[in-house]
């Protein structure tokens, strides 16, 4: 019996992680390894026949000056049930200095408790000749589209969240 309950659980997560809706706003932190700094992430997901696509808002702290980014990214749901968010485009920033070449990618899983959902994990990035990779950890929750949020504000701003839709359950 404890072998076919673990063969059930193996079995049924990556569906159930499937059956899962995850567009929408996603807001939380992102922690950086090599700064030991917790920032603010927003992660926006929607669905557009049948395929993720988003944007992610970051913030970073460079001696003592705050920098935000805005990213597109492309997101997929893995067989084993991870979300795959990676770095597509650059579209804003406020850096001092930008290397076109560096990418991002988190692999995030998805829980649900009740009413509340995360995506939670790693993310790295790429090596390039000027920068080493960065490591961290992304935490974010299932946020209300009318909640306060950078990232939404900026697409609303730009014209870009008009073409953007959160599919329904």
């Amino acid at each position: 019996m404890k072998y076919f309950l673990t063969a059930f659980i193996a079995i049924c997560l990556p569906i159930f992680a499937f059956c899962q809706d995850i567009t929408g706003l996603w807001k939380g932190t992102m922690y950086n390894d090599s700064t030991k700094q917790s920032l603010p992430y927003e992660l926006y997901i929607t669905k557009v026949d049948g395929k993720y696509t988003g944007y992610t808002y970051s913030w970073f702290m460079v001696d003592g000056q705050k920098y935000h980014g805005v990213k597109k990214v492309g997101v997929r749901v893995a067989k084993d049930g991870k979300v795959l968010v990676q770095d597509a485009a650059l579209i804003d920033n406020n850096y001092p200095v930008t290397d076109k070449n560096v990418f991002q990618l988190n692999v995030l899983d998805l829980a649900s408790t009740g009413e509340e959902s995360t995506l939670d994990g790693p993310f790295v990035t790429n090596r390039t000749k000027k920068y080493t990779e960065l490591t961290g950890h992304i935490n974010v929750k299932k946020a209300s589209l009318l909640s306060p949020s950078d990232l939404l504000s900026y697409l609303q701003k730009s014209g870009i969240e008009s073409n953007l839709t959160v599919s329904s359950k």
